[in-house]
């Protein structure tokens, strides 16, 4: 009834064709598994209390301000060395450091979130808050060379935007 060339033709025609690729791959694929839902406890009932924490200074909202207080003073010293035209070393160092701190803070937080220790375990989640510290050491030296060997961050920064 059909001549093997036009079937073998009609078959290549059909598989040559975008949407007919991205289907096919899309099929052909195997799934990946994003892995097992965490935990899900509740302890108690509806009608208990919650148990508040005892406050403590490095925890809740004394952390909380302090984060809030490092990403507020990021905005002046980002814009007043460019809008003073001064390059001074002392807001200069300010800047370098607020951001570092600012940057181990948010990654912290991140580590604190997508690692936690009930799940990956002590060695995991302690292990890359260790990660974390040795990063944050390497970059702040790195700065600190910059800062004293080299033109310093917002010299940096604006001999690139007027290049």
């Amino acid at each position: 009834m059909f001549a093997p060339g036009i079937a073998r033709r009609s078959l290549l025609s059909a598989v040559a064709r975008p949407s007919v690729l991205r289907t096919a791959m899309l099929h052909t694929t195997r799934p990946n598994s994003i892995g097992p839902a965490g935990p899900q406890v509740i302890d108690g009932t509806i009608n208990d209390p919650i148990k508040f924490p005892a406050p403590n200074k490095a925890h809740g909202s004394y952390h909380w301000a302090f984060e809030r207080a490092i990403s507020v003073a990021i905005i002046p010293l980002t814009i007043a060395p460019f809008a003073a035209g001064s390059l001074n070393p002392v807001t200069d160092a300010l800047l370098v450091a607020t951001t570092l701190i600012h940057s181990h803070i948010g990654f912290d937080a991140c580590i604190s979130d997508y690692v936690p220790k009930y799940k990956y375990g002590a060695f995991w989640a302690d292990g890359m808050k260790w990660v974390l510290r040795l990063a944050t050491t390497v970059v702040a030296i790195g700065f600190y060379e910059f800062e004293t060997n080299d033109v310093g961050l917002t010299e940096a920064i604006k001999r690139i935007w007027s290049a």
